[in-house]
């Protein structure tokens, strides 16, 4: 997110089949309301089906990567917004208490509040669209308003009824690997040691992990290994060739190769450039 604009709403209609490209992190929030259709979001290593009137909430450097589940065209409204935006909360509410709005991924907004909160959402993204003196201050009054909404929506409701991902036992297992994986991506972790853990031929689980998750395993492995090297550097004092040994990186130059690949920069500027994601 560009440094001079911590507040950014999109609103888009996909094509049936669209998934993204790639699975991705960044140092901000983001909130993922769905319109219309269908979808399935990989959260760090968990998986979730969202439906009409459902809300993602992405936390950052949270990896993730969102597919199609069925052939009909969604629609969605998306939010992203830096720390530095939610401050004003943070000195009225805390910061602990306001980062909560992020512990549960997935929440449903409730059929009798769902035409408040879109409308919300919808005054949001009017606003950013206009550009005028007032309208920045007025969306981001918006964004907060929701923000509080599902704080006390939290607070009052169990999301509990709300099931990661109805899954085939199959896929269970697959969101075992990605635990698996997550738990061990310091070590040597291999396919054929992680079909083992799962039971399965090494050629079956590479399929089905891709199936399920959108990742093929050595670029989720890969990528969780750069999210713990992106907090790292961010986050720590520690030195490059430290940082990618903890990270899983046995090679120091491979590792720069690797993360300017993935993030565009090096892991130095990287480091020097905390707004860069």
């Amino acid at each position: 997110m560009d440094s001079n604009q911590d507040l950014k709403i999109t609103r888009i209609k996909r094509d049936p089949y669209f998934s993204m490209k790639d699975a991705h992190l960044h140092n901000f929030y983001e909130m993922y309301y769905l319109l219309s259709g269908t979808r399935r979001f990989f959260v760090n290593d968990t998986l979730y089906n969202v439906s009409k009137g459902e809300l993602i909430l992405i936390e950052e450097g949270a990896l993730h990567r969102t597919t199609y589940i069925s052939g009909g065209s969604h629609e969605r409204i998306c939010i992203t917004f830096s720390k530095c935006f939610l401050q004003p909360l943070f000195q009225e509410f805390g910061e602990e208490t306001v980062l909560k709005c992020f512990s549960q991924p997935h929440v449903r907004i409730p059929q009798s509040r769902r035409d408040y909160f879109e409308d919300l959402i919808s005054k949001a993204h009017r606003e950013m669209m206009y550009q005028d003196t007032y309208s920045h201050y007025l969306a981001s009054n918006h964004v907060y308003e929701l923000i509080l909404f599902i704080l006390r929506l939290n607070s009052i409701s169990k999301q509990d009824d709300i099931t990661p991902y109805d899954a085939s036992p199959d896929d269970q297992i697959m969101e075992k690997a990605a635990k698996y994986i997550c738990s061990n991506y310091q070590s040597p972790v291999t396919l054929e040691e992680t079909a083992a853990y799962c039971n399965m031929s090494t050629t079956y689980f590479s399929k089905k992990f891709k199936a399920v998750t959108g990742f093929g395993f050595k670029e989720y492995l890969i990528s969780i290994r750069i999210r713990e090297a992106s907090r790292l550097l961010l986050h720590t004092k520690l030195p490059i060739t430290e940082i990618a040994l903890l990270s899983g990186f046995n090679d120091s130059n491979y590792f720069g190769d690797v993360f300017k690949r993935m993030k565009g920069i090096s892991p130095c500027k990287y480091r020097k450039n905390k707004e860069i994601v």
